[in-house]
């Protein structure tokens, strides 16, 4: 007599394990440029090009080279206005330039701190000095992300573990699964430093048996 065999679907358990790690920047990152509006465009050109130079001599001066200052923008532009008679007319050009910067000594105290290397960049620039951002953050992320990958299988592995032993069953090995990196913050800036938060979730099936 002819028998049938039956199969079944192994036993398995989802589950999502999301963890932060956090670590104290180590650098700045500062946006700074000049930028000036004179009425003909060479005399904006020529006092952009005079107060660049003394913004990258300062900066210099206070430690920072090499990849550390990069020139980020060169720009010029007319200035505008509406006439009475409905035309518009050109009142003066606007000439800027902005340097991307990294800092690295971040104590307070410190000779080059950030608030010092900014006021001696005021001091050379005067009104023409533009800060356009200031951020904290890690030279490297591959350690902080490091941590938060282990952080999160880790935090899986518990739920899945739990549930094995709810099931009565023994947990065996990961089927298969899905890291997502979500978003890295810094801590808003004020006057501390804060940390650098690097967040992941991790989703993973397991057989258990």
């Amino acid at each position: 007599m002819p028998t049938t065999a039956f199969t079944s679907e192994p036993s398995t358990v989802t589950v999502t394990g999301t963890a932060t790690a956090t670590a104290v920047p180590d650098i700045v990152r500062l946006t700074i440029g000049v930028s000036v509006t004179q009425t003909a465009v060479s005399d904006a050109f020529d006092a952009v090009a005079r107060l660049s130079t003394a913004l990258t001599e300062t900066l210099h001066a206070r430690g920072v080279r090499g990849a550390d200052l990069t020139t980020a923008g060169l720009s010029v532009h007319p200035q505008t206005q509406w006439s009475d008679g409905g035309r518009q007319e050109t009142t003066g050009f606007t000439a800027s330039t902005t340097f991307r910067v990294v800092l690295r000594e971040l104590e307070p105290e410190a000779a080059n701190s950030p608030a010092a290397v900014i006021a001696a960049c005021v001091s050379v620039g005067g009104d023409a000095i533009r800060l356009d951002g200031l951020e904290f953050d890690l030279d490297d992320r591959s350690d902080l992300a490091t941590r938060a990958r282990e952080l999160a299988w880790t935090a899986a592995e518990s739920k899945a573990r739990q549930f094995a032993d709810l099931a009565d069953k023994d947990l065996v090995v990961p089927m298969r699964g899905r890291v997502a990196a979500m978003k890295a913050d810094s801590a808003p800036i004020a006057v501390e430093r804060g940390e650098i938060e690097e967040s992941i979730s991790v989703r993973v099936r397991w057989a258990m048996a």
